[in-house]
Order: C-alpha cells, then sequence, then structure tokens
C-alpha cells in the first residue's frame, strides 16, 4: 500500500497521494495570502507568523510537506502580492519581520536566495525614494583596502565574476595550414570565451563594484562605467577604456545591485 506523500497515511494500491490533501496543498497558496494581506501592518508579526503556522498545522501534514506548504505559499505571496505592490503604503517592514518570525527553511524555496531577497526589499525601497539605506557590512571584516574617502556600502556574501576573454590559437602551425587561412575571408571579429573567477564577496562602495576572493581582487569604477545592463542574478558593465572587456557580476540579488549602480549613476557618485 503506498503512503500519501503530503500527510503519510495510507493512499491506497498504486497511489501516493489522497485527492483531499492534494485539494488542501493547492487552496493553501491562497489561504495563506488571505492571512497575510489581512494581517500585515494590523497584527503583531509574531502572532500573524502563529496564525499561519495554525493554519497549516490543520492540514496534518508530515514536517516536510508542512514545510513546502509554507515555502510555496511565501512565494506565492511575495510573487503576486510583494512584487507588484510599488506603493510606498506596503508594509515591508512587518512582511520582513514575519518572515524572521516564520523561520521558513531556506533550502526548500525553488529561489535559494528568497529570503534574502525579501529582506533586502528595504534597501530597495530607500534606493528608489532616491536614498542609500544603511550598509550591512564592516569595513575591518574584509580584505580590501578603501581608498581615502570611500566607503562600504553593501556586501554581497554570495558574489561571483566572470569576463569574456579572447580565445587563444591553440592549432600547430603548419605551411598548409597558414596557407588555407591566407586564402579564407578574415574575421571582422575575434572569438571569445566566458572566464570565471569563482565564488567570493561582491562589494559596492560609493567610488567602485569590486569582486573579491583568495585568489583574485577585480573591480569597476563608477567613473568609467560606459553601459550597465541588468542579467540574470547580475548585472554586466562595460568599461569607456578602449581595451576594457565587459565584466559581468552575479550575487544574491541583481536587482539590488543594479539599484547601488543607478544611485551612484544618478547622485554624481560616478563623476
Amino acid at each position: 500500500m503506498g503512503a500519501c506523500i503530503l500527510c503519510g497515511k495510507s493512499a491506497g494500491l498504486f497511489y501516493s497521494l489522497h485527492k483531499k490533501c492534494f485539494e488542501k496543498y493547492n487552496a493553501s497558496e491562497q489561504v495563506i495570502a488571505d492571512h497575510l494581506l489581512n494581517g500585515l501592518g494590523k497584527a503583531e508579526p509574531a502572532l500573524l507568523a502563529n496564525s499561519i503556522s495554525s493554519e497549516i498545522s490543520k492540514y496534518e501534514f508530515v514536517v516536510e510537506a508542512q514545510q513546502r506548504t509554507l515555502n510555496r505559499s511565501l512565494e506565492y505571496f511575495s510573487k503576486h502580492h510583494v512584487e507588484r505592490n510599488k506603493s510606498s503604503s506596503f508594509d515591508v517592514s512587518s512582511w520582513v519581520e514575519v518572515l524572521d518570525k516564520l523561520a521558513p527553511n531556506e533550502s526548500l524555496f525553488v529561489n535559494k536566495h528568497f529570503v534574502a531577497q525579501q529582506q533586502n526589499l528595504l534597501a530597495m525601497q530607500a534606493l528608489n525614494d532616491s536614498q542609500l539605506p544603511d550598509g550591512n557590512c564592516n569595513p575591518t571584516n574584509f580584505s580590501i583596502q578603501l581608498r581615502t574617502g570611500e566607503q562600504l556600502w553593501w556586501c554581497f556574501n554570495h558574489g561571483s565574476m566572470e569576463q569574456l576573454r579572447p580565445v587563444k590559437n591553440k592549432r600547430q602551425w603548419s605551411v598548409v595550414r597558414q596557407l588555407v587561412e591566407s586564402l579564407m575571408p578574415k574575421k571582422n571579429k575575434q572569438s571569445l570565451e566566458r572566464e570565471s573567477f569563482g565564488g567570493g564577496k561582491l562589494l559596492v562602495t560609493n567610488q567602485r563594484v569590486c569582486f573579491e576572493n583568495d585568489e583574485n581582487l577585480v573591480f569597476t569604477e563608477y567613473a568609467e562605467i560606459y553601459s550597465c545592463t541588468p542579467v540574470s542574478d547580475g548585472i554586466r558593465l562595460q568599461s569607456t577604456q578602449l581595451t576594457a572587456i565587459p565584466h559581468t557580476y552575479f550575487c544574491e540579488d541583481g536587482r539590488l545591485l543594479y539599484g547601488f549602480i543607478k544611485y551612484a549613476q544618478h547622485n554624481d557618485y560616478a563623476n
């Protein structure tokens, strides 16, 4: 006899899910969203979190299924109510506090950086209002040497970086190859390949964005940024230097990183 993956009880021969359990699981997104919509900014975050936990416990699911129900509902609420609500009246502080009280299992989120991104909403809100958010890092925790007048704004702990570099021609030279290549039309563009610098920390200061790990320290000056393009989980920066190649910086919250760069450009930090 198969056991229901949600409640853990027998589901019958060749079955692994009760129809009623599946219906409760599917409906849970909107049920939890209603709890949040009705409670944020009105009820104490701890009480609201307890109310949500109590609602999920009524489903009588096994522990992991309860955790997945919670995480799925939180992601649903963020997508349909937090991300779509650009009004400053939305109580971001209460939302972040409720998340903290619920203490969801972060490994079960589809987006592994979900909680960090939600916590950063307050910083995003400040940048959108043309204000610099309170920093989240201490200069003594990093090896980067700050210049005169340079200040750390933010640290992304899960950073990485890559750049495009010309592909080296590893083919063995020969007279025949040289003759063939001389007869073929020359390429206008040189072939490029991606070069990754691995994982590390991404630091944002009032002068530049820096990537550092045990082997590398790479940075781009705001004053030399020609273009800033959002990419998945990061940004791509092209320098004004003629010989410069694009640097792509990745982190746990690419939208916030992009917000800092635009803030710097719009507030004369790039001069």
